[in-house]
Parts: C-alpha cells; structure tokens; sequence
C-alpha cells in the first residue's frame, strides 16, 4: 500500500507507535483497545533555565593542552581538557504528558483490528470491533490549528474515561467539558549515562528559574453526555465525540524572560478550534500537509506483500526485488517526520524528532551536532521541504549569538564555536560531569560544529536561490565562524592545523595508549576548508571584495597552508593527522568522509581525484557493514556518491531490518535495525530515518557544481521506476522515469 504503515496488532510498546506532530506537539499513538495511551510532547519542553556557561579560565589551559598534544603526551592532553576545558551536560529534552482514554467495559472480545498510518494525509487511524460493535479512532496533529484532534466513534453506546497525567510535577484541574494539567519542570536533568545522585532537580513552582506550561484536552461530545470529577473527564452513552488537545508554556527563546501569559494562549487555542466542526478540522490540515508531502512522489514497482503488515513485510524484507514499495515508504517517512518535528516557526528536531517519553532520554534527547542534527536536515532542501528547515537555520543563527561569547571567553579567538552537544538554551560549550575528571573524549572537545552547520546556510541559497537570505544571513554567520577558525589554527611544519583536535567519538592507538585527543583531523580539515571556500564563493555572489572585508584575505591566505589529505598504510584515507592504528576499525562514525558526503568538496573542488577518491573507497570498505541506522544510512549516501547502486541498495537492505527486541536494555552501537513503525532503533533516533531519505535520494539525483547526475547509483533490482519533485540547485524540480529501455526526464519549476 502506497504510503500507508499497516498493522493487525497494537504497539507492543512506546517505541513501536506510530508517531504525529505539527512541529510544535507530538505524540505516539500505540492503538491500544480498551486503554489507548497518547504519550503528549512539545518542543520547547526541556530542563534548565537561561545561564551562561562559559569558563574564562578554560583559555589558560589551551596552550598547555597543545603543548602536551604536539609532544605526543595524549593522555596529559586528555586530562587537561577533562579537568579544565570542559562545563556541564546540556539539559535533557522531556515528556509532557500522557492522554489516557479508557473504554469502561471489561473483558470484551476484540476482532477486526487494524492500526494505519497514512503519511499522505498525516492522519492515524485505528479500528476495531468491540463484542461485535465497530470502534474507530481517527488522531492527526493540525499545523493551521496548533490541535491535536482524536475523535471516537462507536456503533454501541460506550462510556469513556479521560485523563491527563505526567511525569512532570504539577496537578489537575478540571471545568466544563475541560480537563487540565499545570506542571513545571526541573533546573537540572542529568544524562542517563551519569550516574549520580538526585539526577532530576526541580525548585518550587512559585520560585523556578525552569519552564512552566499547561496541557488542556476539550471534550466535544457529539453523540453522548460527559461530565468533569476527580481529574476526570467522563462520557456517557458515547457514540461520537471529539478531543481537542493543544499545550503552551512559559519558554520565549533561549534567552528571554519566561512568558507569564502562556495559560491565556493556550485557552485561546483550545476555544478557536472548538468553533470548527471534525471535518473542517480535518480538511485544514490534510491540506496543509499534503500539500507540503505531495511535493515529491517515488514509484519503485508494486508486489503483493505490501499488503501484509508492517512487521510482517520487515521480517520478510531480504532483497530490493521482494518488496519495492517497502523502500519507496521508508524513502518517504522521512519527509513524512520531516513535516511532522520541523515547521516554521518550531524547534528544529532533536535526536527523537519531537517524540519522547523519559525523564532522562537516551543522549538528553538533544542536539548532537557532530552528526545526528545535521543528519536531521540532509533531505530538507533536495526533497522539496525547504520551509521545514526554517527552525534549523534559526537553531545556527541562535548557536552563532551564543556560541560568539563561548569563542571570546574560553578560546580568546573572533567569531562563534560550537561544541558537539546544545540543547534549548543553546548552550555551546563543551560537555561534561559537575564533578570533573571524569574522562569525556573524544565525544566533548569538538569544534568543527560550526562549520558543519554553516554548510546548510550555503545550501538553503543553492537551493532557493535566496539573495536576501545570503546575504543578511548565510554570508556573515559563515564569515564569523571562519574567523574563528582563523585564530583557533595552530602552525605545525608549515602547516595550519587544529588542535586539539578529535575525531567524532573515534578513539586511536599509539604506543600503547587508547586515546582520541590529536591536532588536524582529517574532519576539521575537511570542513574547514570547505567553509573557507564557500565564504569565498559567497563573497563572489555578493560581489565584496578583500579590500570590502579584510577576512577574506586571510582566509586565502589560510587556505593553502591547511593540512592536506594523505593516505595511510592500509592505502585508506586518514582519519587523524598521523597514521595511527584505529581502535575500531568498523566504527559508526564515517567523519573523516565527510569531504565525499554530505559535503562534494572532494567531487567539486579536486575533480573527483582518483587517488583521493579510492582512499576514500577503502576506508568506507574497512568500515565494514555493522553499525545503527544513522550510519548504515551514511553508507547508503556514500556508496551513492561512488556510484555503486548494487552496494548502497546492499545498505538499503540492511537498514531495513527489523530490530530483534523493540525496548532492548542494552545501547547497541554494531547492531543496528528498526523498530516495527520504520523508527531507527536501539534506542529509538530519529537521524537515520532522515539520512535513509537523503541517501536514496543521492541515488536518484546528484547535483554538483552545476552537473546534473540522472539515476547515477540505482540497483538493478528497479527496472522501471518514476520520482518527481527532488529539488535542484537550480531552483528546479526534475521528474524521472525509467525502465530496462530508456529514460525519460523533465525539469520544471515547483
């Protein structure tokens, strides 16, 4: 079935639901029976308050951490930066609140059951037959409303029970057909990695600096009466009625003064979709989203097993061949999260989208800028969601405000820094325990962030076309984070490296010692380099000169003395300025590709050098085939740039399988797989999804420097195929259609 996720079954669990959202609320819809639980998120619903983070003592030690760095004493390095240049953990992204409907009727005999997900029309429907009556729930999230709208429907007469709980300190209050949860949340939210003691710290309500909000669900009883006692909403003799959900708190940016009027917006909201019917509800917002999903369409054939059950087609998925359309809605559920966690005006999406149920979520739930963010946004521009993508570009303008005193006061250099970790506050510092010593690299000391973003800035132009958007925006936010790599680079024979330096959570061997603190990683060199190219060519666009902004001289200054690329022993790609052994040769992390993809620095700037380009096949192939689904989705994009259909189909394959135990306790890293609603698993993170989207996407098209690629890296598993509306960085959309004969291609404005 075209862009339906079908299931005969409830969710065994949280991480199996299926998953709505207007950017702003979420929620995972598990399609109990007689006990429906809607777990409720928002996104600006987070621990900790406005504070400044940084540490001016942290500079006194940069020189004595390079020192120790360039005379091989890595370990001394380590302990530097883990005792003196590191701050706190980022705050933790949190549950809201749970919408419990419960059918009072024991002991029914349940048949007929379905549960579907249209990602077409952005609804989520469930199905059943209760002691022979038919049941129905109908649950979409409404962007133009701001609503979450469930509706009941019944043949028999039912009574209901409606709650609303939370994890989160707070109470209930009830009123006319109304039903309200006022909460508040903790200062302080530790990781759940860090074990401590009293890890969630809340003040009291009338004294927190944290943030306040409230919950409300309306009853519209259309066929049935209800009533309000004991935290309750109950509905008698119901055969038809509506819930309307919405939320609102206190939070007005990352450094503002709370909002003391989020009760009365939340009323308002409540009030105003209650003047509209169901179907005006509906049709709103099935416009509203289709007409951002129905953008792009992608036909890869069509085979009797689709019609079987999500869970059924994943156990059975083996090979491209056996269930094309299985692909095409996996392509598709990424732009279909994409329009459900990422709209104007929102936060962009964390490690779960929008979509959790902790406390302490896995990793904080929050933005891990070393990937998993940008992962995030790979697809937005090339598969017609540019609009989705405003939170994010807003998150880099917001982390370059922030980041510009984390640049001045911990470093001493211009412009703006960020490190691997931010959270809602924009917090740009470097990670780490309260209590320091506790060892944290080479995952907390990484700056090659802000480059890494500053490379959407200069897509979202390419893609639109956007003079104003360059340059106001894209031009002086990426000149800014040059200039700080200009003062941040250190001279070593000749050469501008960084240091310290890591490579994204990858840790090496050298003499013995196990450690990930080096200078002039492959990763910052890349991304650094394509940075100061990209300055280059917008200064070109805008037509500033050296002598208009004196930056730019030294930044073609710079550029030829930055460490250069070289290959290693095995003939692979460095990873780190030195030949040293990895310590896992198949690691998650692919950054020292990212020259290749998600940047074409290697393809643009060197031609697609044939000795680079084949350091860089053997590394990916040392790499090896285990890994979670981001990664899994990486290779998919990589193999794409190679050109090699066969194998990113091979990664297509294996990123589709099912994981073996949906709420596994084990964090596995080498054993990926996704959970039965297509999330990728073990825990639950969102940015594979999104980088499966974008990696079959590269199969499709590429667009580099202005040389268009047709199908360069499609399997021969699709012999027939159509794809309309990926985007170009013309500003125009290409529709495609193929066979075993010919192709056929069009561009067109859309």
């Amino acid at each position: 079935m075209k862009n339906i996720l079908y299931y005969d079954k409830p969710a065994k669990s949280w991480s199996d639901g299926l998953p709505v959202g207007n950017g702003r609320i979420g929620a995972m819809v598990t399609g109990g029976c007689e006990k429906e639980i809607l777990s409720l998120n928002e996104d600006t619903l987070w621990s900790g308050y406005p504070r400044d983070y940084t540490d001016e003592n942290a500079y006194l030690y940069l020189e004595k951490a390079r020192a120790a760095v360039f005379e091989k004493r890595y370990q001394d390095a380590e302990e530097i930066l883990n005792k003196h240049m590191t701050g706190i953990w980022t705050e933790s992204y949190l549950p809201m609140a749970d919408l419990v409907l419960e059918i009072e009727k024991e002991g029914a005999e349940i048949s007929n059951y379905e549960r579907v997900l249209d990602l077409a029309q952005g609804v989520c429907s469930t199905s059943f037959r209760l002691d022979g009556g038919l049941c129905t729930r109908t649950v979409f999230c409404s962007y133009p409303d701001q609503v979450l709208v469930v509706r009941f429907c019944s043949e028999d007469a039912l009574d209901l029970k409606i709650s609303l709980t939370s994890k989160l300190r707070g109470w209930n209050e009830t009123e006319e057909d109304g039903l309200f949860y006022h909460g508040w949340c903790p200062e302080e939210a530790e990781p759940s990695y860090y074990e401590c003691e009293d890890p969630i710290r809340y003040a009291e309500f009338e004294k927190t600096r944290g943030i306040r909000f409230m919950a409300g669900v309306k009853a519209v009883v259309l066929d049935g009466k209800s009533d309000t006692c004991e935290s309750l909403i109950r509905i008698t003799q119901c055969r038809d009625c509506l819930l309307l959900v919405s939320s609102a708190n206190s939070f007005r940016g990352y450094c503002g003064a709370a909002d003391r009027e989020y009760e009365e917006r939340l009323n308002l909201c409540l009030e105003q979709a209650g003047k509209k019917r169901f179907g005006e509800l509906l049709q709103r917002h099935v416009q509203d989203h289709g007409s951002l999903f129905e953008k792009v369409e992608l036909e890869l054939g069509h085979m009797d097993r689709e019609n079987l059950p999500m869970r059924e087609r994943l156990k059975l998925f083996k090979s491209l061949s056996e269930d094309p359309e299985l692909v095409a809605t996996a392509f598709q559920f990424g732009r279909y999260l994409t329009i459900a966690s990422s709209r104007e005006g929102t936060q962009p999406g964390n490690l779960q989208g929008i979509w959790n149920r902790e406390l302490r979520a896995p990793w904080s739930s929050n933005y891990t800028v070393n990937i998993n963010t940008e992962m995030n946004y790979w697809p937005t521009e090339k598969c017609n969601l540019s609009g989705c993508g405003e939170p994010m570009l807003r998150f880099i303008r917001e982390c370059a405000e922030s980041g510009r005193k984390t640049a001045e006061v911990n470093y001493h250099c211009r412009g703006w820094c960020v490190h691997h970790n931010v959270d809602l506050w924009r917090k740009t510092t470097a990670v780490g325990p309260r209590k320091k010593g506790q060892n944290v690299q080479p995952w907390s000391f990484w700056l090659a962030g802000g480059g890494w973003l500053c490379r959407h800035l200069w897509e979202h132009y390419l893609y639109t076309g956007d003079e104003r958007f360059l340059k106001e925006e894209a031009y002086p936010i990426s000149m800014d984070c040059a200039a700080f790599y200009l003062d941040f680079l250190v001279e070593k024979e000749g050469r501008l490296v960084t240091c310290p330096s890591t490579s994204p959570e990858n840790m090496f061997m050298e003499n013995g010692v196990l450690t990930g603190v080096t200078y002039g990683t492959a990763m910052d060199m890349e991304v650094i380099e394509e940075l100061f190219r990209h300055c280059m060519e917008m200064a070109e666009k805008l037509g500033i000169t050296p002598l208009e902004d004196g930056r730019l001289r030294e930044i073609r200054a710079a550029l030829p003395r930055l460490l250069e690329r070289k290959a290693g022993k095995y003939g692979q790609l460095l990873e780190w300025a030195e030949d040293y052994e990895e310590h896992e040769e198949n690691h998650r992390h692919l950054s020292h590709l990212y020259g290749l993809y998600p940047s074409d620095l290697f393809t643009k700037y060197y031609g697609g050098d044939d000795k680079l380009m084949e350091a860089c096949r053997i590394s990916l192939e040392r790499r090896g085939h285990d890994g979670v689904p981001w990664s899994r989705a990486w290779k998919i994009a990589l193999q794409a740039r190679f050109g090699e259909g066969e194998k990113a189909g091979d990664e297509i394959v294996r990123y589709l399988q099912l994981a073996d135990s949906p709420d596994a306790g084990d964090i596995s890293y080498t054993n990926g797989g996704i959970y039965e609603n297509l999330f990728a698993a073990r825990p639950l993170q969102i940015d594979g999804c999104f980088g499966f989207t974008a990696g079959v996407a590269e199969m499709l098209v590429q667009d580099e420097d202005g040389k268009i690629k047709l199908l360069p890296a499609i399997p021969g598993a699709w012999k027939t195929g159509y794809v309309k509306g990926l985007r170009l960085r013309n500003g125009q959309c290409i529709e495609i259609r193929w066979n075993e004969e010919n192709r056929e291609s069009r561009m067109y404005r859309g």
